[in-house]
């Protein structure tokens, strides 16, 4: 019987931790306009429900080989998560499954699908909201609320750029 239980359980729980996001706003900054800056970074939307995100991110130093990213998750009240890693030694080697997760939500709405080194422009191209509900919300179970991601891209150890993005999750 409690074999049962447990199948009932593992095939009913992507259905229990199911959310909807909500992308509210976006911000693109160059620290230094002379290696690269930001012709596009904008949210988008699909319909009344549904948004989703376009950055480009136009190079004008390369190539890149060493790149560094910092990653911070703010719910506006008690909830807090950072992270940093070595973006280059990631592509080689995949195997953090929090930041393999966070690269899966992007990765087929992006250019960033290499290893080091780039040698071109980065494009996030209409990175939906419903990959994050498909890669997130299906195995945690995320507090409803406002929350913010910021992320902090340092190349050749100079801090280059941020992102932040915010959003709101809303579980069904």
């Amino acid at each position: 019987m409690s074999k049962w239980l447990l199948l009932k359980f593992w095939v009913t729980l992507p259905m229990i931790c199911l959310g909807h996001v909500t992308f509210t706003n976006l911000n693109c900054s160059s620290h230094d306009l002379d290696f690269m800056s930001f012709p596009t970074c904008r949210i988008k939307a699909v319909n009344r429900t549904h948004k989703y995100i376009s950055i480009y991110a136009k190079i004008n130093q390369l190539p890149i080989v060493e790149v560094r990213v910092s990653f911070c998750v703010i719910k506006i009240k008690p909830f807090f998560f950072d992270l940093s890693y070595d973006g280059c030694h990631f592509l080689k080697n995949q195997k953090n499954i929090f930041v393999k997760t966070l690269y899966k939500t992007f990765q087929r709405s992006s250019n960033m699908n290499h290893t080091c080194p780039y040698n071109h422009d980065i494009i996030v191209d209409k990175l939906f909201t419903g990959n994050l509900e498909e890669e997130y919300g299906r195995f945690i179970v995320i507090p409803n609320g406002d929350y913010a991601i910021y992320t902090e891209w340092i190349v050749s150890k100079v801090a280059r750029a941020s992102v932040k993005i915010y959003l709101n999750i809303l579980n069904k």
